[in-house]
Order: C-alpha cells, then sequence, then structure tokens
C-alpha cells in the first residue's frame, strides 16, 4: 500500500486523536482568552521552518497543533467573540466537512459529482423557494459573500453588455456602466467593481436616512445625472443587512424602481437575508424574490463552519451567459436531472460545500433555526437596554436586528479606540469598531450560539473598567 495511505487502524487512531480535541476544545472554550497573547518568538519559527523531507508522526501532528496553533488562534467560538458578522459554528459541520473531504468531490461537472450535485440542487431550491423566487430560478454554493457578490454582478455587466459580452468585454463600450448601493454597503462590493473593470468611479455610494436605509430620492437623482451625463446606470445593490447597523433597505421600493429604470437590482443578503427563517424578520425581507439575484450565506445565520456562501439569480440563463465555457479537456453532457456548475461560476475545483449546509437544515430544522435568529437578536436588544439604563454608554445607531453600536460617553473617539484595544488585548472579550454617520464606537454583533446576557453584563463590567483608566 501507498505510504500516503493509511491502515484500518492508523485511520482509527487518526478518527480517536480528533474525537479527543474536539472534547477538549469545545468543553475549554469559555475559559480561553478570546484573542490570544500572541507568541511571536513561535510563530516567526513556524514561518520560517525548512520543508520536512522526513515524515512526523500523527501523535506529534496533533500535539504540536494543540500546543501551537491553538494558543495562537483567536477563538471564534468562545461566548465573548462579538466583534463581525462571523458566528461560531454548530457543531455538526465539522463532521460533514470532515465526510466530504473523505469522499473529495469535485462539484463541478455533474458527472464528477452526481449525489453531491443533486444536494447542491436541494439546497439552493430550498433557499429559491424561501424568497419566492421563480422556476426559472437557480444558484450555487461559493465561498461567500465577496464570491457571491462578484458572481452576482459578473451576470448583471454581462445581461447588459448583451449577446457578445464575452468575446468583446467593456472595451467595446463607450458609455460607462455605473452601480448604485448605499454608503452603508459591505466594501466588497467596490472589490467586484474593481475585478470587474468597473472602476470604482463608477460605483455610486448614496446617502441613507436616519434608518440607515439607502435613500430613494438620492438613488433616482443620481442615477438620472448619469445618465444625462452619458453614462449607463446598469445596476442597483440593496442591503438585506448592512454591516454596520444591520439595517434593511426598502426592498420593494427598489424592486418598483429598478424595474421602472430598466436596472438589474441585486441584494446583497450576505448578512441578513437568512433571518427570512425567522418570523419576526420575514416582512422586511419578503421582497426578496423579485430581486434579479441575491447573495447569501449559510456560515452565517445557519451556523455552518466556514466557507459556505451561495448566489441565486431569478434567471439561470444569466450565470450560463455570463460563465458557460465548453473546452474540449472537460467531458460534458447535458442532464436534464443535472447542472453542470462550471456554468454557474469561475471555479473549476469546487469542493462538496452544500453537505454542511444540507445536513445543518435537515438535523436542526429550519424552526430550531428561526428560534435562534430571534435569540441572537434579544441579545442585541439586551445590551442595548443596559447600554440605555447604564451610566457611562450611549447608543450610536437604533438596534432593528442583531448588532448594537455604542459608545463609553465622557471619552473622545480615540479613547474610545483605545479602551477596544485593550479590551481585546486582555483577552476578556472581543468587540468591533463601528463608524456611524462619521462617529467612532464600538459594535457588537450577536452570532455566538454560546453568549448568555451574563456575558453581556461581564462585557459592559470590563469595558466600564478600562475607561475608569
Amino acid at each position: 500500500m501507498n505510504d500516503l495511505l493509511f491502515s484500518p487502524e492508523q485511520h482509527a487512531h487518526a478518527a480517536r486523536l480528533l474525537a479527543e480535541f474536539n472534547t477538549r476544545y469545545n468543553s475549554s472554550l469559555a475559559e480561553r482568552a478570546v484573542h490570544p497573547d500572541v507568541d511571536r518568538a513561535t510563530l516567526r519559527a513556524l514561518i520560517n521552518s525548512p520543508l520536512p523531507h522526513e515524515g512526523t508522526s500523527l501523535d506529534a501532528l496533533f500535539e504540536e497543533f494543540e500546543n501551537v496553533i491553538v494558543p495562537n488562534a483567536t477563538h471564534t467560538a468562545h461566548p465573548r467573540f462579538l466583534p463581525y458578522v462571523q458566528p461560531s459554528p454548530n457543531s455538526l459541520s465539522a463532521y460533514a466537512d470532515h465526510l466530504a473531504a473523505i469522499l473529495n468531490q469535485n462539484c463541478t461537472l455533474w458527472h464528477l459529482s452526481p449525489s453531491a450535485n443533486a444536494v447542491e440542487q436541494a439546497v439552493t431550491g430550498w433557499f429559491a423557494n424561501l424568497f419566492g423566487l421563480p422556476e426559472q430560478s437557480s444558484g450555487i454554493i461559493t465561498s461567500g459573500g465577496s464570491m457571491a457578490n462578484l458572481i452576482a454582478l459578473t451576470a448583471a455587466r454581462d445581461h447588459y453588455l448583451g449577446p457578445n459580452a464575452r468575446e468583446q468585454g467593456l472595451q467595446s463600450q463607450t458609455s460607462p456602466l455605473v452601480v448604485y448601493a448605499s454608503d452603508e454597503t459591505h466594501a466588497c462590493i467596490d472589490k467586484a467593481v474593481s475585478v470587474l473593470g468597473l472602476g470604482t468611479n463608477n460605483l455610486r455610494r448614496i446617502p441613507t436616512d436616519d434608518a440607515f436605509r439607502i435613500r430613494l430620492d438620492l438613488l433616482s437623482d443620481a442615477v438620472a445625472a448619469d445618465r444625462k451625463s452619458g453614462r449607463t446606470p446598469f445596476c442597483v445593490v440593496g442591503n438585506a443587512g448592512t454591516v454596520t447597523t444591520g439595517a434593511f433597505d426598502p426592498i420593494e421600493e427598489l424592486s418598483q424602481f429598478c424595474r421602472t429604470e430598466n436596472l438589474w437590482l441585486h441584494i446583497d443578503g450576505a448578512y441578513g437575508a437568512l433571518a427570512a427563517l425567522s418570523e419576526r424578520f420575514r416582512e422586511p425581507l419578503s421582497a426578496i424574490g423579485l430581486a434579479d439575484s441575491v447573495s447569501l450565506d449559510p456560515h452565517k445565520f445557519l451556523f455552518c463552519a466556514f466557507e459556505a456562501g451561495c448566489v441565486l439569480v431569478r434567471d439561470r440563463a444569466m450565470l450560463a451567459n455570463a460563465f458557460g465555457a465548453s473546452p474540449s479537456y472537460l467531458s460534458q453532457s447535458e442532464d436534464p436531472d443535472f447542472i453542470d456548475y462550471s456554468n454557474y461560476g469561475p471555479q473549476l475545483s469546487r469542493g462538496f460545500k452544500a453537505l454542511k449546509v444540507w445536513w445543518s437544515l435537515k438535523h436542526f430544522g429550519a424552526d430550531k433555526y428561526a428560534e435562534t435568529i430571534d435569540h441572537m437578536a434579544d441579545l442585541a436588544a439586551y445590551l442595548a437596554e443596559q447600554v440605555t439604563r447604564r451610566d457611562g454608554f450611549e447608543l450610536m445607531a437604533p438596534v432593528v436586528f442583531n448588532c448594537v453600536c455604542f459608545r463609553l460617553v465622557g471619552l473622545d473617539e480615540k479613547q474610545n479606540e483605545q479602551v477596544l484595544k485593550d479590551l481585546v488585548e486582555s483577552g476578556a472579550a472581543f468587540l468591533g469598531p463601528a463608524s456611524v454617520k462619521n462617529q467612532r464606537g464600538l459594535r457588537a454583533c450577536f452570532m455566538n450560539l454560546r453568549t448568555t446576557e451574563a456575558d453581556i453584563d461581564y462585557l459592559l463590567d470590563q469595558l466600564l473598567t478600562i475607561a475608569s483608566k
């Protein structure tokens, strides 16, 4: 047998080591520092280590992982890790990823991964049904929201460039294409616009109202002004959860505007689109099915381990129009039951990410996710209540979802930043920075399955203690 293959006994030993580590790590999370006191000398030695020519035992590898990697890791599953829209993973995800790696499917051509292909179709179909997208819609599992948004904007661009988009690209375009998004939109849209060759000078950042939603009157003015100046408006990006405050743009009104103006409407729902599973948040998200495309992240509100994003398009032909290719070295045979996902995105090599999404929904069920999403919003409401009641704090924005932007009063912006820095370096908790209407403060985003109200009380006590110094 090849030395790169384990014997049955070695497989059993590896599984035992993995199970033992999993138990130790998850049972000790709350006692660990959220952010490590980084051992720079050890990590520099790791960075500069020479290529190994002789093998290392499995036991030694696990020991190194536990003694070097884990102590110098940020523990994102810790109950007081609250800085970003980055959840702690559900416990099932790791097992699904393990099985996906063993099966090692390349989810590009259907005949390379028939069962995985069916799973991915099932998952994207569930999402399409959740948002009320039509029968001709479809989608693809991606690495995350950034890739999902890039795929959607590529489809939008090529749809507007017409049937020769693939051959001629932007080179034949004399009128610059323009994208519109609110000033609260995630920076990955800037990246997508840059990657697509549109230029960030052609991304219009539209101001928001007091609820941090895009202002339709200013959007209308911007579109009219660009058309008058000879530019070509082609796409509006709406938000189902803005990155800083969690606000939802008025999606139905955006859809009506885009239909009237003949613009592609993309909804960046990487943050909050899956909150539609909850009855509490269903109404503001009910119009997503009117959009031409939507991104969402199962590695957020389905609490799947990284990575798992998704993009859906209203008309699947738009994906094939942007990404379809049939090179001679890839054996392709169309089949009515399957999809060649190589024609739905830029990747050829794609892992079986859909398995953990499929398993998570099948194992826990949509109703349990709805309860969990509501609980995260309840934790945010509790923090907002405590910030309002306690001396020394103030809210910076209305709390409408699962995140809270606040600051310490009596301290200037630099002092607030220093308090945040000291908090993170202490290892007691991990919050993120917030910039709300040009004012700097702190941000807590509740996506951690282990967080309790007691953690919130402890966090606020720590902030006051640090501020007093």
